[in-house]
């Protein structure tokens, strides 16, 4: 009895281990294969992107693993890009919308897609969407971009030419830096900063130093959607 009741005790202790290596290896499987997933999502998501594979791209965001790997603002997020990458007014709109009304958002995803939708209706001329995003800014942390966002606004949407000198100012110490025209971001913000100011000269109907200042703009913001609406201001 003693040695059946010894054996029953080990085999007991056999299958309880056996039982408790399943059950670490399960966990190592539940933890490790979404992670797994999630990266192999994400690659397939911005192969997509960079070969212009929108159909498929949609099609990955709207899948079962992407849908288990991302949360609905991050899927969201990247079909904004999608369409932005596009040029697709309509669905642009039609996503910055959606993502507004129907996403639960923290403020630290509120503000980033405030800030990404007021460039876009300030460039589209859609003025009173772009105060709402502008409005949503104030709480972002980083004030100096918000001011140059307020300025933004100020000189396209009200019209106002009291921002020369200090844009003047931002323009110099930016033409200062190394890379001020090889790389392209401070090439671009360089061509923005002399838009901006050649629309206030434009404003006091100083045409002259107006024209000076959009043209050069017109070189630095080839093939930015500011080109179409400074080839506008040059042809006034």
């Amino acid at each position: 009895m003693r040695r059946k009741f010894k054996n029953e005790h080990i085999l007991g202790g056999i299958i309880l281990t056996g039982l408790f290596i399943i059950l670490i290896i399960a966990i190592g499987i539940l933890w490790i294969f979404p992670k797994f997933m999630k990266q192999r999502i994400y690659k397939k998501m911005t192969d997509a992107l960079s070969h212009k594979e929108y159909a498929e791209l949609d099609q990955i965001l709207d899948s079962f693993w992407c849908t288990f790997s991302y949360k609905p603002y991050n899927r969201e997020f990247m079909r904004l890009t999608s369409y932005t990458m596009q040029g697709d007014r309509k669905k642009i709109e039609e996503q910055y919308e959606s993502m507004f009304q129907k996403l639960r958002m923290s403020k630290k995803q509120k503000v980033p897609l405030a800030k990404r939708a007021f460039y876009f209706y300030l460039e589209t001329s859609q003025f009173g969407k772009a105060q709402e995003m502008l409005s949503i800014c104030k709480e972002d942390p980083n004030q100096n971009e918000y001011h140059v966002m307020q300025m933004m606004y100020d000189i396209l949407a009200e019209k106002k030419s009291n921002h020369i000198q200090e844009i003047k100012k931002n323009l110099d110490q930016l033409k200062t830096q190394k890379d001020a025209f090889t790389k392209e971001a401070n090439r671009v913000r360089i061509g923005v900063y002399e838009f901006l100011i050649g629309l206030q000269y434009h404003y006091l109907h100083n045409t002259k130093t107006s024209h000076s200042y959009l043209e050069s703009a017109l070189k630095h913001c080839h093939h930015t959607p500011y080109e179409p609406m400074i080839q506008e201001m040059l042809r006034q």
